[in-house]
């Protein structure tokens, strides 16, 4: 399939802002995609990897502005010119094919295939010569591209489709193309998203084998699926309040985490789906001596606690430890990792989430040791109250020890990946901080004025799969913070205008505040006041930032 093919179906998409177009369209396309199925599914939305893969391309902004230098002839100024116009590289691209100083003499048809493997094959390069080598392969690219190519292939580069599709508009678009579009058969589709977080398996299952095959699928081994979500109770009896057979369990400040364990291979995942397993050789280590099953997935909250005081690190200093490459020795036992397991969704080969909590548990305790005193890995801390006087007396012990609160579980429920379905229910402290996404940032002045702040933030739109602004944070920023935000900011500059930079929406912070106003300033229509840095969430994604529903709910519950 040429990949202008491929374009003339984005600009379809972008001519519309109907929901069911977007859908109609890309149903159309699934269905007559044949073996290219996989890679329409992935590109549809501009993503080269499936949620739990790596991602990262190692190209910045900067360095495709360089490339499409290289490929047209055209200056850097002229392409950063164009490229703060529209506040788009991929336009800055086409414009910049339109303009090339030099043509290749024989230049091929570029091929939905090649496009896909090439981009994906930036990730493979290490070492020395790797940046030139991602920027020769790219600028081949570019050479073979007309303008309109051109623009998504670098648009695609960036993380920048523009195009208002989102999982929901993949989901359906599968469950048209191949089902008959229906509620139940968009609710099979999800399902089966739900335990595989790849739409590619998805689409091809559902073209090959239709509803029956869908419902086969479950969760496996080495392929992380997302938590399931906890929602947010008013109290400790609010939580309790129709919970059948309700338990307690300490709400740790710590790593969300699934173990994955066949024999002597461990790997473990974050919330984000990050493969983290070597920044973790203690938490291998641990699983490798304490826990006694063949195969297990196991759910878990990864805490690191101070040796001299007991008590438990604040997150934000012990998630350093989840980007680290170097050192990591040094880091592990700077923050040793004390693992608190919860949840126990496979082993020994059988998938568990279609059972009850209170079965899962069952099997969980008897595959760990359980001398608590001495093991790296230990059964969260919980209690299942015969009253609400018990139940808040367990969530002061959990305050007390330097946890965040309580999760309330129903016991006879099964595990949904990332569903908040009412099964658990979190209780925490008011005035709770906000976690919000990065969309823009600008240099600071004076002797900061290589360090980026003053940050533009966001929520998470779910109903529109959209972020949606909330004010911006200008002040309390330490030197320390500002550069860290500049080096975790700067790869992911997307356009600059003057000392303002539009940032990639990937980088998720914790917010704290004085209260929710009501401003039109705002494309949420509300602003916060007095926003202050709390800290990275680099175990949360965009769509796992705070949703723009709780911030509504917050407003009104001032």
């Amino acid at each position: 399939m040429e990949y202008r093919r491929l374009v003339e179906i984005y600009d379809r998409l972008d001519a519309t802002s109907s929901t069911l177009k977007k859908t109609d369209i890309l149903a159309d396309a699934f269905s007559e995609a044949g073996d290219l199925l996989p890679e329409l599914i992935q590109l549809a939305r501009g993503r080269l990897f499936a949620s739990w893969e790596s991602d990262e391309l190692g190209v910045s902004s900067s360095l495709t502005a360089q490339a499409i230098a290289n490929a047209t002839g055209v200056n850097n100024d002229q392409i950063e010119s164009w490229w703060r116009e529209t506040g788009d590289l991929g336009d800055a691209a086409a414009n910049a094919i339109e303009n090339r100083a030099q043509t290749t003499l024989v230049s091929d048809t570029l091929e939905v295939r090649t496009v896909y493997e090439t981009l994906r094959g930036l990730t493979e390069y290490e070492g020395t010569g790797s940046q030139d080598r991602r920027i020769n392969d790219i600028a081949n690219l570019l050479a073979d591209a007309e303008p309109n190519e051109a623009r998504y292939i670098v648009r695609t580069i960036v993380g920048a489709m523009r195009l208002g599709v989102g999982e929901g508009t993949i989901r359906d678009a599968i469950a048209t193309a191949f089902l008959d579009g229906s509620d139940e058969a968009i609710q099979t589709v999800e399902r089966a998203y739900e335990v595989t977080n790849d739409f590619r398996t998805v689409g091809e299952t559902a073209h090959d084998q239709g509803r029956n095959g869908l419902k086969e699928l479950d969760i496996e081994l080495f392929r992380p699926v997302k938590a399931m979500l906890a929602q947010k109770a008013e109290n400790v009896a609010d939580a309790l309040n129709g919970t059948e057979q309700p338990l307690a369990e300490y709400k740790y400040d710590g790593m969300r985490t699934k173990i994955h364990i066949n024999g002597d291979e461990i790997r473990v995942f974050t919330r984000r789906l990050e493969n983290v397993t070597a920044q973790f050789p203690d938490i291998v280590a641990a699983a490798q001596e304490e826990i006694t099953a063949e195969s297990a997935i196991i759910e878990a909250e990864v805490v690191a606690y101070d040796p001299e005081t007991d008590s438990p690190i604040p997150f934000q200093e012990f998630s350093k430890r989840i980007k680290r490459k170097n050192d990591i020795n040094e880091m592990a036992a700077e923050y040793p990792a004390t693992v608190h397991v919860f949840d126990l969704l496979y082993h020994d080969g059988e998938p568990l989430i279609n059972r009850p909590l209170s079965q899962r548990i069952e099997c969980l305790e008897e595959i760990i040791d359980h001398d608590e005193d001495k093991g790296t890995i230990q059964r969260a801390e919980n209690h299942q109250p015969a009253s609400v006087e018990e139940a808040e007396s367990f969530y002061a012990d959990a305050l007390k020890a330097g946890q965040e609160g309580l999760i309330v579980k129903n016991m006879n429920a099964l595990y949904q990946p990332g569903s908040r379905v009412g099964y658990m229910l979190k209780v925490k402290p008011m005035m709770e901080p906000l976690d919000l996404v990065v969309v823009q940032a600008k240099w600071s002045e004076g002797r900061k004025s290589d360090w980026l702040g003053r940050l533009r933030l966001a929520c998470w739109d779910a109903e529109h799969e959209e972020l949606r602004e909330v004010g911006r944070m200008f002040s309390g920023l330490t030197d320390a913070e500002l550069r860290e935000i500049t080096a975790k900011l700067e790869p992911l500059i997307q356009s600059v205008d003057g000392r303002t930079a539009k940032i990639r929406p990937e980088i998720v912070i914790e917010v704290e505040y004085e209260e929710i106003q009501e401003s039109t300033t705002y494309d949420s229509g509300y602003a916060l006041r007095f926003p202050r840095f709390g800290g990275f969430r680099d175990d949360l994604g965009p769509e796992d930032a705070d949703q723009f529903e709780r911030v509504e709910r917050l407003y009104e519950e001032q």
